[in-house]
């Protein structure tokens, strides 16, 4: 996507296009009020493109600080009333951590900085305002230079950074692999050799700087690395010679054109379009915007996302849609498989129908009797279900030891029931044959059945009371179906005041036995 910047210097703006890895040829607008004009007409044909402000000013400020180690919403509030309080008067200002103190309290390394001339970018900004314009971000030669230190692989060691732009000579400093401070001499000379003379003589004013301020020893070691014009470099190499802890490293713009891949470009006579390059081609938080100039942007990052969802969604229904729409065609399909099949089958058995012999019983005489044959079945007494019952009982009441069991059915109710008006079926809907009824056929009803069971409790130990409260658990567990009834025809010892005691010689042992007889009715 092409992106229009603009690189602005204390006296002039520079405007270009950035596309595909180029940049067209620059504008230039100087920093009056006809340049402004100027710039505005120029906007009226780029206003659909997204706008990227970097700046070289000399008002540039750089503060290196300790804050305690907080989070979150505390750490916001904290660095923000930190900056209220070094730049009041801009809204310029950025915050960087660089690591932490190794011992005590760990406090966070902040750098603070700030531009901080706001008039500076005022009539700019208000015409890209005033078009509407996409504003990216404000963003800073100097906080840009860590990305060049990086692709440098100068590692930690204390480090000079010199680049050549049209607004001067900037030079940053990294101590540690972060950038401690940068300062911009704007340019006071135009030929090679006066260039350099100037740069000489503003990189010992630096290590002076740095010196009296503490930042390093003197005289201790550090690699200054320039990047200028190739005619510069040629007049400044014999003046820079790798001695009393000094190491130079010179890079010329030719050179840095492929140290970061940005062979595109045209012959560069200062650093200007690198930075431009390195901004355009890498994703860059602002440094300096405010909420208020980057609304449009945030606005159209929403509705990028928001055609991004729609596109998914749109893509999503789509592809559900058209499986919704092959599993409507396998399903039709399947159903007219059934429908070829539900045929065929129809037309064999009406094939094998029509070669059957012809039978004595018609279909539904056969329908009847198999009725008939199950209602019998039905209501024929069989003592399973019984007898399941009282074994589950005498699972119960482990003590009881069972010697007989007799089973019966009541003949008395083998009769058939005589049929009852209130018992006659109801109205049935015309072409439903009504149920066979056992009663209408002569089948007798369920007859009750009765068991006789004869046992015993053990171990008895001559404890009568504890052999009858057995038996009477047992009657009770056989008494939880409403549908039995239970009597005790002989208990273990017989308790009644008439009852006679007798007992034989050598047969003691068998008298003394608690049998028991109980009588089971179950009623269906």
């Amino acid at each position: 996507m092409a992106k229009q910047l603009f690189y602005l210097t204390n006296n002039q703006l520079t405007a270009t296009i950035w596309d595909k890895g180029t940049l067209s040829e620059p504008q230039t607008f100087d920093h009056y009020a006809s340049g402004w004009l100027k710039f505005a007409e120029y906007l009226a044909d780029y206003r659909d493109l997204p706008a990227f402000l970097l700046t070289d000013l000399v008002e540039e400020d750089f503060q290196r600080e300790n804050i305690p180690h907080v989070f979150g919403l505390a750490k916001k509030n904290l660095i923000q009333r930190r900056l209220t309080s070094l730049y009041r008067d801009t809204p310029y200002s950025a915050a960087n951590q660089q690591g932490r103190e190794k011992e005590g309290r760990r406090d966070d390394h902040m750098l603070f900085s700030a531009l901080t001339n706001a008039q500076l970018l005022k009539p700019w900004l208000d015409a890209l305002q005033k078009e509407k314009i996409v504003v990216v971000g404000i963003y800073s030669v100097a906080l840009l230079s860590p990305l060049i230190f990086k692709k440098l692989d100068l590692g930690r060691a204390p480090a000079l950074l010199v680049t050549h732009q049209s607004s001067g000579l900037r030079q940053s400093f990294f101590q540690d692999g972060y950038l401690r401070f940068s300062r911009l001499a704007p340019e006071t000379a135009w030929s090679p050799e006066a260039i350099a003379d100037i740069t000489d003589s503003e990189m010992a004013k630096t290590r002076q700087f740095l010196a009296s301020t503490r930042l390093m020893a003197r005289g201790a070691a550090i690699d200054i690395v320039v990047m200028a014009d190739a005619q510069i470099i040629e007049h400044l190499r014999p003046r820079c010679l790798d001695e009393g802890g000094l190491r130079y490293r010179f890079i010329d713009l030719n050179e840095a054109k492929k140290l970061f891949g940005l062979t595109r470009l045209a012959d560069l006579s200062r650093c200007d379009p690198i930075f431009l390059s390195i901004l355009a081609g890498k994703r860059v938080s602002s440094h300096y915007a405010t909420v208020e100039q980057t609304r449009l942007h945030q606005l159209s990052q929403l509705r990028t996302g928001l055609n991004a969802l729609s596109v998914v969604t749109v893509g999503a229904a789509l592809i559900w849609s058209a499986n919704n729409g092959l599993d409507a065609i396998q399903a039709a399909n399947m159903t007219q498989q059934a429908k070829m099949e539900t045929l065929s089958t129809l037309a064999k058995y009406q094939v094998t129908t029509s070669n059957m012999p012809v039978t004595v019983a018609n279909p539904q005489e056969m329908k009847s009797a198999v009725e008939v044959e199950q209602l019998i079945g039905k209501n024929a007494p069989m003592p399973t279900s019984m007898v399941a019952f009282i074994s589950r009982a005498l699972d119960v009441v482990p003590q009881i030891k069972m010697h007989e069991l007799n089973w019966q059915a009541s003949a008395a109710a083998l009769e058939a029931a005589p049929l009852d008006a209130a018992a006659a079926p109801a109205a049935l809907p015309p072409g439903e044959e009504p149920p066979l009824m056992a009663n209408l056929l002569g089948i007798p009803e369920k007859p009750n059945q009765s068991i006789t069971l004869e046992g015993e409790v053990v171990p008895f130990k001559n404890d009568y009371r504890s052999a009858l409260d057995t038996v009477q658990r047992l009657i009770l567990e056989l008494q939880k179906d409403t549908r039995m009834h239970v009597e005790m025809t002989k208990p273990p010892l017989d308790t009644r005041p008439t009852a006679k005691l007798e007992s034989q010689t050598g047969n003691d042992a068998e008298l003394a036995k608690p049998r028991f007889t109980l009588k089971l009715v179950w009623k269906p």
